[in-house]
Order: C-alpha cells, then structure tokens, then sequence
C-alpha cells in the first residue's frame, strides 16, 4: 500500500475547504441526528458523509465531517488501493468539508487519475510515521464512482 504525506498543494485546498466548513456544514447536517448521512461514526458524535453517494467520472462529490478534535488526519484510499495521508484544518465545531473528483489524484503524480470505483475517506486522530498508524478512528465513508 503507498502511502504519502498530503503535498503543497493540497495545502491551498485545504485552506480554501474551511471557508466552504462554515458554510456549508450547517446545511449538510442538517436533519442528520446522529452524525447519518451514508456515513459511519467512529465515537459518540462523530461522523462524516459524502454527498452525492454515487458519481460518474469527473464529477464532484462533497465530503462533511464531524466531532473531529484539533490535529485529525484525513486517509484517502483510491479504488486502486494507493492512499493519500494527511492533516485536515479543523475548524472551531470540530467540522472539516472538502470536495473531491475522480481526476483530482492526477495533479497528484503517483496515483492514477480516471479511478472508477470505491473512494473511502477516513478521519483520525494523529499519523505517527513512518508505520503509519494511528490509535482512534473518528469516522470512515465513501463514494462510488462509476
């Protein structure tokens, strides 16, 4: 399994994902009690979603997560196996949004863009290097891409 620290560039991403946190996380859990929303929860409020659930080639999917403490790491595993490891900025209510596409891992070099197939996304607590391990998942889910 390759794993790989969360490049520069993503950094700008995830700079630009806090903004779209305080906007749209109230809308995205709303109505979910619990944390739902085609996720699953790791802990007592916790949890993460994915919207929409499937996608075709190229589209855009949104990721929400909730009840993350300060310093969580986000795990990216492509349908190939190849994953992507790294800090998340989580915001104030322990929230953290991004976006995602299935052609996004071409700017990334190692992992091979045009995936169909399952997406997962996992938040946890700190990745201690280079095992790569963690002690305590907050929440895992996923998007199909056809």
């Amino acid at each position: 399994m390759k794993s790989r620290k969360m490049p520069a560039g993503r950094l700008a991403l995830t700079a630009a994902s806090l903004v779209l946190t305080l906007v749209l996380v109230p809308a995205a859990l709303a109505g979910k009690p619990g944390g739902g929303g085609g996720g699953s929860t790791g802990n007592s409020g916790s949890g993460c979603s994915i919207a929409p659930r499937q996608v075709g080639l190229d589209q855009v999917w949104t990721v929400s997560a909730w009840g993350l403490a300060s310093g969580a790491n986000m795990i990216v595993t492509f349908p190939d196996g190849a994953t992507s490891a790294g800090p998340v900025t989580v915001a104030s209510g322990g929230t953290y949004v991004t976006t995602g596409n299935s052609n996004m891992s071409a700017s990334w070099g190692f992992i091979a863009p045009e995936q169909t197939g399952t997406y997962t996304y996992q938040f946890v607590n700190r990745i201690k290097w280079p095992a790569g391990t963690y002690t305590k998942s907050y929440a895992t889910c996923s998007v199909q891409v056809s």
